[in-house]
């Protein structure tokens, strides 16, 4: 039982530290991605502060989570304000979603690994 504590504590842990930053009082912008291929997608909140997370602190251990990867082929914002501003950055290019380009497939639609990419959003003033 105490092995459990300590596998749970040492997994944990880096988690609580991506988002150790995270100011609980702002703003959430929720964004979907999607796997066409596979049929799952999972919803996460997104801070709105401008700060870059690692996607593996709000999409790893979910459905698109798989052999060491987070698999994705689109993505939208689901709850947003008129004036939000997402970027995905991974080695596939930078992903940007805002209230008229809610929407992205990845790739053409292909199954991107999202594993080492990061997620940000913001208020814009357009």
């Amino acid at each position: 039982m105490r092995y459990t504590g300590l596998f749970y504590l040492g997994f944990l842990l880096p988690i609580a530290s991506a988002l150790g930053d995270w100011d609980p009082n702002v703003q959430t912008v929720t964004i979907q991605l999607s796997n066409d291929h596979s049929g799952a997608n999972v919803n996460k909140c997104i801070p709105e502060d401008g700060k870059k997370y690692p996607v593996s602190s709000f999409w790893g251990n979910t459905a698109l989570s798989q052999h060491g990867g987070i698999y994705a082929t689109s993505g939208q914002l689901v709850a947003f304000k008129q004036n939000t501003a997402c970027t995905i950055e991974c080695p596939h290019g930078d992903l940007g979603f805002n209230h008229r380009k809610t929407w992205l497939s990845f790739a053409q639609g292909q199954v991107i690994n999202l594993q080492d990419a990061t997620v940000s959003c913001q208020e814009k003033k357009w």
